[in-house]
């Protein structure tokens, strides 16, 4: 019985290095040469960083799309855009909600280090934030919506790591710091922002198409 199992030990032992060259040459390494359209999908958790926002907004969510065009390995450049919503802490008397939302378009250029699976990234994105603050009341048994609506400039720069999963794919992990120079918005409790600045946690799915 021992010899067998010292038999089938060493059976195993002189199989694992194939195992794992095996393993090895199926690993993600380099996106290929002719993948340059990328698509972008992600979700968001998202915090009111400054004071005039983190005081009046509670933690808020979101999600985002962006197709882009890879000028060479490592740098791309993309239109971007999202939704992200954040509810009124405190609610104005004689209503019974609110919200604050932004939805920027913006221009995003992306520098991804390394030629591994494994690579971290910095962007910068300069655009509009096209802003909604919101009231909802009750007036005789029916709900009513209040809107008011801005656009004004938007910036967001971020950094992040993609980990490509296949020739084709990646997933990625991202913070950025949204600056949103709204000059509105005391109908929901917000003093003026020079900019707002919100952080969202992003994370996705990035598609390299040919």
């Amino acid at each position: 019985m021992k010899k067998i199992l010292a038999l089938a030990f060493l059976t195993v032992l002189s199989v694992s290095p194939l195992w794992a060259d095996e393993l090895v040459a199926v690993q993600p390494d380099e996106l290929g040469p002719n993948q340059q359209w990328i698509e972008r999908v992600e979700g968001t958790l998202g915090a009111p960083a400054s004071s005039d926002a983190s005081s009046a907004l509670n933690l808020g969510f979101g999600g985002g799309l962006a197709i882009g065009y890879r000028l060479e390995p490592h740098l791309s450049l993309s239109v971007a855009s999202g939704y992200y919503q954040y509810a009124v802490k405190n609610i104005p008397s004689g209503n019974t909600g609110g919200y604050f939302s932004y939805v920027p378009l913006e221009t995003v250029i992306n520098y991804n280090f390394g030629a591994g699976s494994f690579r971290p990234y910095v962007s910068f994105g300069i655009g509009a934030a096209f802003n909604t603050y919101s009231l909802t009341s009750s007036v005789q048994g029916s709900s009513l919506q209040t809107n008011v609506y801005e656009t004004s400039l938007f910036l967001s720069p971020a950094v992040g790591f993609l980990q490509v999963i296949s020739p084709k794919a990646a997933i990625f992990v991202e913070g950025r710091v949204d600056m949103d120079f709204r000059s509105n918005g005391g109908s929901v409790g917000m003093s003026n922002g020079t900019p707002s600045v919100f952080i969202p946690i992003q994370a996705g799915l990035t598609f390299f198409v040919i």
